[in-house]
């Protein structure tokens, strides 16, 4: 069966062709250089794969483009895996004063380490390829790094214990991830309450994975997840409903300190 090119990756592809013939290379003499094979590297120019960040470091240095070729890898994967709803909550984010977040079965995603991530991603997304994987798994990353190392906005966490206690992925996935989440509240970069088993946690499973943002010079918003992507709500019924599960949740959750004491234990962790 012919393989379909993919429409975004085919200027990319031209280019690399381009480069390869004007410095009269075959694939071969190139895939001598790289750590994919000569026929992997004819189905990037075809545009039937979509390069790893890696290989196209290794071409960069190979045509000597002097980072041209990251840059333009960059660009196509932001506009494969960042669609406008993205954006849109980039920007809320980047104007928030404090962000609260609840998600009623995962780590919510700014807390997820990278293995974690990809443990969601790929068994929420089947049937996407592992290109597409790896492409929102920087995006991710990338919103991760962006949200909790700037300082600002305020972000805190409420995480029914039967999350913690049920991490997804193997086993080194999960303590790692215990481990990074206990660190971050440590250190004060988020504030983490743990709702126990027993409670009525329902409340926040009946709300879903929700992020409830508080500007200086507007009025919250709430970003609510779904299995596409996620939009923004502004109706302020809406609002004030979410306002009012994070009230209960955090009222039934433990201190501060006993979520730490609790995330450490379950894995042994520290």
């Amino acid at each position: 069966m012919t393989e379909k090119p993919l429409p975004d990756w085919v200027p990319f592809g031209r280019e690399l062709r381009r480069l390869r013939t004007q410095t009269g290379l075959s694939l071969d003499d190139v895939a001598r250089n790289l750590t994919i094979s000569s026929g992997m590297l004819s189905k990037l120019e075809r545009a039937t794969r979509a390069p790893k960040r890696d290989t196209v470091g290794e071409l960069d240095q190979v045509f000597c483009t002097n980072g041209a070729l990251i840059r333009a890898w960059s660009d196509v994967t932001r506009r494969v895996a960042d669609p406008d709803w993205y954006r849109r909550i980039e920007d809320a984010e980047a104007a928030a004063v404090e962000i609260r977040m609840h998600h009623p079965s995962l780590i919510p995603g700014p807390l997820q380490t990278p293995e974690y991530a990809r443990s969601v991603l790929t068994y929420g997304r089947p049937l996407d390829p592992p290109e597409d994987i790896d492409a929102l798994l920087e995006l991710k990353t990338k919103r991760s790094r962006r949200l909790l190392e700037a300082g600002t906005p305020a972000v805190s966490a409420v995480i029914p214990e039967g999350v913690v206690r049920g991490c997804l992925g193997a086993p080194q996935t999960v303590t790692e991830q215990l481990h990074h989440l206990a660190n971050l509240a440590e250190s004060g970069t988020v504030g983490l309450q743990i709702v126990p088993s027993g409670l009525p946690t329902h409340i926040g499973a009946a709300t879903g994975a929700v992020g409830l943002f508080t500007f200086i010079d507007r009025l919250p918003l709430v970003h609510a997840e779904h299995a596409s992507g996620g939009e923004l709500i502004d109706n302020p019924r809406e609002v004030q409903r979410v306002v009012s599960v994070f009230g209960k949740l955090q009222a039934w959750a433990l201190s501060p300190a006993d979520s730490i004491d609790l995330v450490r234990s379950i894995t042994n962790v520290g």
